[in-house]
């Protein structure tokens, strides 16, 4: 049975998807690095959520 967290982060991943807010490659970064047990750091996100332009998605 999935976690809390899990479905909490498939909900996400499956919003972004929906929505196109993210490419395909980023939103897999976003699920591993969700999944991951270490804690997420805030460069991490950044990296993520910035686009190819400089600007934030």
């Amino acid at each position: 049975m999935a976690t809390i967290q899990e479905k909490i982060v498939e909900k996400l991943v499956a919003e972004l998807s929906e929505k196109k807010t993210l490419s395909a490659p980023k939103i897999s970064a976003l699920r591993e690095l969700l999944r991951k047990d270490s804690k997420v750091r805030a460069d991490d996100l950044v990296e993520i959520f910035t686009g190819d332009d400089g600007g934030i998605a």
